[in-house]
């Protein structure tokens, strides 16, 4: 294990003993109000009628979180990627309730929406870093009335901090650790005048990977390197008009991704749990380079009516070079990349009503987005003859042995480029009855339309075997084919919430979402058959609220959840093709279960908390072919979410100087993954795959009296845990190069901080 370079260190104290101490701001586990943006209006989380989890700037620093894959086990209900494997920066996607996106492809959308400050990110942005932000907040359940687009399961929200008039405030931090971890951030806010402040936070990360490269490609898997900025403006005109200008600029440089070969025929480490790996990838990384522009407009129109305008403009490129056959034998080397340019215009005019009997928000957005992406499969003629071993029952190895000599270290590529023009607009009304002074009733309506435009093109490769027969063997195109499509949707709530103390409240909600319809971007057939829409309802009853003296805060939801065409990702495999690929189907679903989170102040210098899921899955099939070739009639498949839970402890014992805080966290998650309808009985033999997730984490802190200075230690993965995920990969069926992805291994190191 790689130990913190001292020149860091050094850099790190250096700018720890830096700057004045400010006024202390005392670390209280009290059970303090969060005030969110739930329902387009500013309220306290515990009195919101829908399942919202909040996670704020406590939060991400307790947890040195980076992104939101390092706050998933702490949100009930909440994935990010796909399980141990993640998703990266750009291929990344939230899974709310069991719900994820279909795949990649820039001719679908995501189940779950995003938005930074208000405005909607596109899924290849949505990874954006927790620098100088001041919570996030995820709404479970469809959220079409209020969000619109593509909130059919949910809603991930991102509130950096705002600009603010009232001091001149700021902060230096350092965080070090195993594996050469620098991750360095700063912020300063700045009142220009009486009416005009500014804002800028800057973020730089970098980390060595954490698995050993023996292969010859480099950089090697798991690398981090990337960088953040944002700046921003408030410009406080007068009483009744405010506006904010906002950009934001992200780069990330990352090695590809962790994929452990679990093969005994093609890798020299096939034990995963040794953390070992070779690549050849030619070009492997991940990088996205993108930058936005917001502009915000709020203005009081009278004592009771206010408008908000939001404008914005986003664009981003992203790279992604995988090994899809995590070895470095060129008899089975297979590549894949994904390359999207694309920038998406963001418009919203909200008006907010608050009057005795009625509290009332109306609106409409606009969202246009041109897309560009080519998917790229590389693979080594060797790979061939590994194939067509697989077809004809032929040993593996055979045909390589006896022709591998002739034709080493040649390779084909084969091209699927597609390109999108979207356009989508809504019109949102939600009105809030105060029936009595405890019983609220609140209806909401949206009308939402999507239009979409996609095009293929896949030409011939130059393949001596696909110039013979007139084809490509995976990527085919009768030139460039186009489609165009438009959808629209009705959709709604119905809530009821009775406040049963002044601080806790129940609600019974009825709500549908909706995602538009689309276009797969591998598979032409599309165009003429595109994927339907994705109508989600659900009937959820939540209980929220501070109990027993504002010593215990809690929210439960119970939820029953139906998916009609849930657009579905799979690996398939049909006649007319030598290989899996990733495809789309519909299914219908009935998801049902409950989540729960708790905190308890047992004393003013201790506090529990438990975060807790369980749910069951109802999956009705339309018919497919698996990736095995294999014709699988319409069928039902029933499955139960593992148990999974969080607990966390935080104490703060009294000393005779400064402020010391503990804060501990054991996460759970058991394995079900034998239970998968692509488990294989050979599956069995592979270390850690058996694996339940058990990872202990815990961060001491230590702050001077003042709050100028803070240092804290802390170790991630203390017990050692080994889980591995359930193998798969692109090659995994055809010519039997399965890979799998592991946790991350103990890690530890030290933060310094300065406020000024």
């Amino acid at each position: 294990m790689k130990s913190i370079s001292r020149s860091r260190m050094a850099c790190a104290i250096g700018i720890a003993v830096l700057g004045t101490p400010s006024a202390y701001a005392v670390n209280n586990l009290a059970l303090e109000e969060v005030v969110v943006t739930a329902q387009k209006r500013k309220q306290s989380a515990m009195t919101v009628p829908v399942t919202v989890d909040t996670f704020t700037n406590q939060d991400l620093e307790n947890t040195g979180a980076l992104n939101m894959e390092d706050i998933q086990a702490y949100i009930p209900g909440l994935k990010v990627g796909d399980g141990v494997r993640g998703g990266g920066s750009t291929q990344s996607s939230f899974v709310i309730r069991g719900i994820d996106s279909s795949n990649i492809s820039t001719g679908g959308d995501p189940s779950v929406a995003t938005f930074l400050d208000g405005v909607y990110l596109p899924r290849a942005a949505i990874t954006v870093p927790f620098s100088d932000m001041q919570r996030v907040e995820v709404l479970k359940g469809p959220q079409g009335t209020l969000f619109g687009r593509n909130a059919a399961a949910g809603v991930v929200s991102f509130i950096p901090n705002a600009p603010s008039k009232e001091e001149t405030e700021g902060f230096v931090m350092t965080k070090l650790g195993s594996y050469n971890l620098f991750r360095v951030e700063g912020m300063g806010n700045l009142p220009l005048s009486d009416n005009l402040a500014l804002r800028l936070n800057l973020l730089h990360n970098q980390r060595d990977a954490v698995i050993d490269s023996k292969g010859p490609a480099a950089p090697d898997p798991g690398e981090q390197d990337n960088q953040f900025g944002r700046v921003a403006l408030r410009w406080d005109t007068n009483d009744k008009l405010s506006m904010q200008f906002a950009y934001d600029i992200d780069r990330v440089d990352n090695g590809p991704q962790a994929r452990l070969s679990i093969s005994e025929e093609f890798s020299n480490y096939p034990d995963p749990t040794d953390r070992t790996l070779e690549t050849d990838a030619m070009g492997g990384g991940e990088t996205r380079e993108m930058q936005g522009f917001t502009g915000k407009l709020w203005y009081d129109l009278t004592d009771t009516t206010s408008l908000t305008l939001i404008g914005s403009y986003r664009a981003f490129e992203t790279y992604n070079l995988q090994d899809e056959d995590a070895t470095a034998d060129d008899s089975v080397y297979v590549d894949t990349n994904n390359i999207e340019d694309s920038d998406i215009a963001y418009f919203e005019m909200q008006f907010n009503v608050a009057l005795p009997w009625v509290d009332a928000v109306f609106g409409a957005n606009y969202s246009k987005e041109d897309t560009y992406q080519q998917t790229a499969l590389t693979f080594s003629y060797g790979a061939v003859l590994e194939l067509a071993s697989g077809m004809a029952d032929i040993p593996q190895g055979l045909l390589n042995t006896l022709l591998g000599g002739a034709i080493a270290g040649r390779y084909v590529t084969e091209k699927m480029t597609n390109e999108g023009d979207f356009e989508s607009y809504g019109f949102f009304s939600d009105l809030d009855f105060p029936i009595t002074e405890r019983l609220n009733i609140i209806t909401g309506l949206r009308y939402s339309n999507d239009q979409k435009s996609f095009s293929w093109d896949a030409p011939l490769s130059d393949f001596v075997v696909s110039q013979a027969l007139g084809e490509n063997f995976f990527f085919n195109s009768d030139g460039v084919e186009t489609a165009s499509e438009s959808w629209d949707k009705i959709t709604g709530r119905l809530v009821s919430n009775y406040q049963i103390t002044d601080g806790a409240m129940t609600f019974l909600s009825y709500s549908t979402g909706y995602k538009s319809g689309g276009y797969d971007s591998l598979n032409t057939g599309t165009r003429e058959a595109p994927l339907d829409p994705e109508v989600v309802s659900n009937i959820e009853f939540g209980v929220k609220g501070d109990f027993f003296d504002t010593r215990v805060r809690t929210q439960v939801a119970l939820f029953k959840m139906i998916i009609d065409d849930r657009q579905e990702a799979i690996e398939s495999r049909s006649p007319d093709s030598n290989g899996a690929v990733p495809a789309v189907i519909n299914t219908d679903e009935d998801i049902q279960g409950v989540e729960l989170t708790a905190d308890w102040l047992a004393t003013e210098n201790l506090r529990f908390g438990l975060i807790y899921t369980y749910r069951e899955q109802e999956s009705s099939r339309e018919s497919y072919f698996n990736a095995q070739g294999e014709f699988m009639v319409a069928d039902q498949v029933n499955a139960t979410s593992p148990q999974e839970y969080t607990v966390t402890l935080d104490w703060s014992p009294e000393i005779n100087y400064g402020l010391l805080l503990f804060h501990f966290d054991y996460i759970y998650e058991e394995n079900t993954e034998p239970e998968n309808e692509d488990h294989q009985p050979f599956f069995n033999t592979v270390n850690g795959y058996s694996d339940d997730t058990s990872l202990l984490n815990a961060r001491v802190a230590w702050n001077t009296p003042g709050g100028g200075y803070e240092m804290a230690l802390w170790g991630k993965n203390l017990l050692g845990n080994d889980r591995v995920s359930q193998p798969g990969g692109l090659t995994g069926t055809d010519i039997g190069t399965y890979h799998v992805g592991i946790v991350d291994p103990l890690t530890y190191g030290v933060d310094f901080r300065v406020n000024f």
